[in-house]
């Protein structure tokens, strides 16, 4: 089940840049009967090391944007730092219910709203500068459950920036790999990761991404950049509702 588990979401990262910590956390809940917090850790750190090897292969392909992922990590860096100390000493965690729901109903409306304005890409838009007011609050969530710094990132992208869809996924996947290396720090130091899962997920996700960038790379602009959309569209409902949950 984890080589079927890395393979699915290795191939949806990628191939999209989204998914790592939204999909894995849950299948390994729902799955394989992990608690949250033994979940989250393996999401985070299992996103790291795919992620990593993703983001090589959009490296070596020129298909990163440094500028802007500098803004995104302006942002993003320091949230992530700092959420062990907002988790730890402000005793919060009802905050991350927010949070989650916050996050999940600006995805699912972005992504929506973008998918039905899909006709053309818009040009010479860029409004990188804006990048690091919402990378803050994605990074602080990527924290707490794993989730959300692939989906909204790479709406936010599209947003602000006027960036192809190639090079989308490759600044995003860098961006999420950071900020997921920084968060599965926290949790690898503490304890709550299952090392034993993780190598069986780390070469079967690494597989499945290799096979995603291959797909990502070989699709159209448009239909490349609608498949991402509808992605984050999926995983931004899956946060909302997780939200919701959680709160009621």
């Amino acid at each position: 089940m984890n080589i079927i588990i890395g393979l699915v979401i290795g191939f949806a990262i990628g191939g999209t840049g989204v998914g790592g910590g939204t999909l894995t956390a849950p299948a390994l809940v729902l799955l394989m009967g992990y608690s949250p917090k033994l979940a989250v850790g393996t999401a985070l750190v299992f996103a790291t090391a795919v992620k990593l090897f993703a983001s090589a292969e959009y490296l070596l392909r020129s298909q990163i944007q440094y500028r802007v992922l500098g803004f995104l990590l302006l942002g993003g860096g320091p949230s992530a730092q700092g959420r062990a100390f907002l988790v730890e000493k402000l005793h919060i965690a009802r905050a991350n219910q927010w949070i989650l729901c916050g996050i999940g109903a600006v995805v699912l409306v972005s992504a929506l709203t973008s998918i039905f304005n899909i006709r053309a890409p818009r040009e010479n838009v860029d409004k990188s500068r804006l990048l690091p007011l919402f990378s803050f609050p994605i990074a602080l969530e990527t924290g707490f459950s794993s989730s959300g710094s692939g989906a909204l990132g790479t709406v936010l992208l599209f947003r602000f920036t006027s960036l192809p869809p190639t090079m989308v996924v490759g600044t995003d996947l860098v961006f999420g790999l950071i900020i997921s290396a920084l968060a599965g720090g926290v949790h690898a130091l503490s304890g709550t990761c299952n090392w034993s899962a993780l190598a069986t997920l780390i070469p079967a996700g690494i597989v499945g991404s290799f096979l995603g960038v291959r797909v990502c790379t070989a699709l159209p602009r448009t239909t490349l950049r609608k498949s991402i959309l509808v992605c984050a569209a999926g995983i931004g409902c899956s946060l909302l509702v997780k939200g919701m949950e959680a709160m009621f």
